[in-house]
């Protein structure tokens, strides 16, 4: 994490220390004691797996990454983010089936999945980016290998959600979108995106283009990665962060006769049928200070690891099979009447109101007019920083903002609805934070030709005031 103290120019030169260092520790290391990590760059993504609230600092390093180091060094550290924070998701899920006694495609699971990780949402997208790029290269100049080994990790990182990420595109963007870190004010007033904001939507406009062109290569490649009855598949691993998986393993070289030979990076290893690995991962918390319990919640779930695989082969074969019909997949638009009088859009008139439980506020002036359902600022705005919303702002009294709820069930349902009573300001970061999803009125400000969206200066104020 500190490869670039010294200055941008030498942070390769301190990554290769970096591995010299590792390498020569496991050389003398004795050998009864793990090998946690074999390469220097999964020490990247591995150092970030514990979340912190100050979530611009993960995309600073995914830019200084970008910047400074080879393309190779850049393809494998993306290969663990994407693997890593895919697996941290899937545990996500399998943790709710458990707990709500419900299936992946339960509608509450699927909201709350969405709602609730944009950061790791627009991670994997920065991720998958390079990793598609590399993987169309390696699919034109016919390197099996390669092009095989980045299917899996590029399968890896779409599985918490293939039909978000495969079919969905119009919405993913909106769900990994951050409105304090990609939107902010000019020293004009007008709402832009933010240098990071650019970046991303960058990204996502890249996205969408190669997941397009290489779904068929993807569902052809697909099959190589599907679980085996008795083998190992990491769609079966569960931890909570990656840091987690280091931890199980140092722990359990306290017991005789404990397996060392295999890193971490062998826990994201595909493709191969290999008994001893699931015997390795099924001993983790096989331990006497583990109560049989929790041993039981965490046993390798093969049919979960083969639900988890379905559902990515559905995604790209409903892809395949539509052909371009796929991206016209109806999505409903949110409409932004001029002002509270709709009769000066008959065709406004028409569309139905947002519903009122998409909308909390803290706001109680709004809540008694029936506006918005009452939400507790602190709560409101700890949800808000962790990216929840499509928009939020600030009220006379208080706070106000969307869910993101609205993009599955609403927009994602082919549905219109329209916002009444949305201040200028916050339908135009709106706008920024749903790239083709909101239809605004002729009076409200075009975004400025910079791009970066037209909030006001209170925007920007406001979260200089939440960071203190």
């Amino acid at each position: 994490m500190r490869l670039w103290d010294a200055g941008s120019s030498s942070a390769g030169d301190r990554l290769s220390q970096v591995q010299g260092v590792l390498d020569q520790l496991w050389r003398i290391t004795p050998a009864d004691q793990p090998v946690l990590v074999r390469d220097a760059r999964w020490l990247i993504p591995l150092a970030q797996s514990p979340t912190t609230d100050e979530l611009a600092a993960y995309f600073e390093v995914l830019e200084q990454i970008a910047q400074t180091l080879s393309q190779e060094d850049r393809i494998e550290i993306h290969k663990a983010g994407v693997q890593m924070a895919g697996g941290h998701l899937r545990s996500q899920l399998r943790h709710y089936c458990m707990k709500e006694h419900v299936s992946l495609d339960e509608n509450s699971l699927v909201l709350s999945a969405r709602n609730s990780n944009a950061l790791d949402f627009a991670l994997l997208i920065q991720g998958l980016v390079p990793l598609l790029e590399a993987y169309e290269h390696a699919c034109h100049s016919g390197d099996r290998h390669n092009r095989l080994e980045l299917a899996g990790a590029i399968c890896q990182g779409i599985s918490p959600d293939p039909e978000l990420f495969v079919n969905r595109v119009d919405l993913l963007g909106s769900y990994s979108m951050i409105e304090h870190l990609f939107i902010t004010t000019d020293r004009d007033g007008h709402v832009v995106y933010t240098p990071m904001g650019r970046r991303h939507v960058q990204l996502l406009q890249e996205y969408a283009g190669q997941i397009c062109r290489l779904s068929k290569p993807l569902h052809d490649d697909c099959p190589h990665f599907r679980p085996a009855d008795g083998g190992y598949s990491p769609y079966g691993v569960i931890y909570g962060f990656s840091s987690n998986l280091t931890e199980h393993m140092a722990l359990k070289t306290l017991q005789p006769d404990a397996v060392t030979h295999f890193s971490l990076e062998d826990v994201f290893a595909d493709g191969d049928v290999n008994t001893d690995k699931l015997a390795w991962v099924s001993g983790w918390r096989k331990l006497p200070h583990i109560e049989q319990e929790v041993q039981r919640l965490f046993d390798y779930p093969q049919q979960f690891a083969e639900d988890i695989f379905d559902r990515i082969e559905h995604a790209l074969s409903t892809r395949v099979s539509d052909g371009e019909a796929t991206a016209d997949v109806q999505t409903g638009r949110l409409f932004i009447p001029p002002g509270d009088d709709l009769e000066a859009d008959s065709k406004a008139s028409l569309i139905p109101d947002l519903a009122v439980h998409y909308i909390g506020s803290s706001d109680m002036q709004i809540v008694a007019a029936h506006k918005a359902h009452s939400c507790d600022q602190a709560r409101l705005l700890r949800d808000r920083q962790e990216g929840m919303f499509v928009v939020s702002y600030e009220t006379t009294g208080g706070w106000a903002a969307i869910t993101k709820d609205v993009l599955t069930e609403v927009l994602g349902a082919g549905r219109d609805v329209k916002i009444t009573g949305l201040p200028s300001v916050a339908a135009e970061v709106l706008r920024l934070m749903c790239p083709n999803l909101v239809v605004l009125p002729e009076n409200v400000a075009p975004c400025s030709p910079r791009g970066q969206s037209t909030a006001s200066r209170q925007l920007g104020q406001t979260d200089q005031n939440l960071s203190h």
